[in-house]
């Protein structure tokens, strides 16, 4: 089962990431930006990346063993 407070930090976290990062790239797509969009992908997943090592990291208790 899913901690609530993680499942919670993971749905804004998404929220934010898919307002920001998504919209963005959403935009240049429409505008047919190849260039734009290129950068974009990457730096979307740069963005997921970082969430990933932070809920990992936030998942590690202080003796070093996943919850």
């Amino acid at each position: 089962m899913i901690n609530p407070d993680i499942e919670s930090w993971a749905l804004a976290r998404a929220h934010t990431i898919v307002l920001n990062e998504g919209l963005n790239l959403a935009k240049a797509a429409q505008d047919l930006d190849r260039k734009r969009s290129r950068l974009l992908v990457y730096e979307l997943r740069k963005v997921i990346t970082a969430a990933i090592v932070e809920a990992h990291a936030a998942s590690v208790s202080s003796d070093g063993l996943l919850r």
